[in-house]
């Protein structure tokens, strides 16, 4: 089951003394809408003091992205809980959705620092903008007339150039038109192009 984005707006339950409580709106990626509720409870008691029994969840909302057919740049400011103390982590991904990019800082956290999802706590997800830094060493001619951004990761950054090539190591030669084309061949096949 893939990560969904959630909006959850919560407050304290309205008493005599304080009427009108102050409104708590959370951006939360969870697997589903119980999962959200449950995630704005726990950060919620950290921060005000305030549980389940003694609040109200006012709304739930899934956000969905418009554009998920492009390629965008996104940076993921975390705060995890290992075996030895607190870290802050600041990531780069590129995926076509947010919560794709948030799939992928899971992953990655998983198997690089078995960092569980309950000891994993996004503080900011944000897109950013394409193209290279302007600050160390900038060559209009190599990059392109790209405006600078914030893009400080260098498996990033690779992606950025203008002048980006990819290898074709797998090609295999077709026939140029069916009259060509034979069930059997004389010679071995080979699609090794070295």
């Amino acid at each position: 089951m893939p990560f969904k984005q959630y909006e959850v707006v919560g407050r304290r339950q309205p008493t005599v003394l304080d009427p009108a409580p102050q409104i708590y709106r959370m951006r939360l990626f969870t697997k589903s809408e119980t999962q959200a509720t449950s995630r704005f409870w726990y950060f919620m008691h950290k921060i005000d003091k305030m549980k389940r029994s003694t609040g109200d969840i006012l709304a739930v909302h899934e956000i969905r992205e418009r554009k998920n057919d492009t390629v965008k740049n996104y940076a993921i400011t975390i705060k995890y809980n290992s075996r030895s103390g607190t870290h802050n982590m600041y990531k780069e991904y590129r995926d076509t959705a947010l919560v794709g990019a948030v799939e992928q800082m899971y992953a990655e956290l998983a198997g690089r620092h078995r960092a569980r999802f309950s000891s994993i706590h996004i503080v900011d997800a944000r897109v950013l903008p394409s193209g290279i830094r302007a600050t160390k060493r900038y060559d209009v001619d190599e990059d392109g007339p790209v405006a600078p951004v914030a893009v400080k990761r260098s498996h990033m950054k690779q992606l950025l150039k203008n002048k980006i090539a990819f290898p074709l190591p797998h090609r295999l030669v077709r026939p140029t038109s069916k009259a060509f084309r034979t069930t059997f061949k004389a010679s071995r096949p080979t699609t090794f192009f070295g």
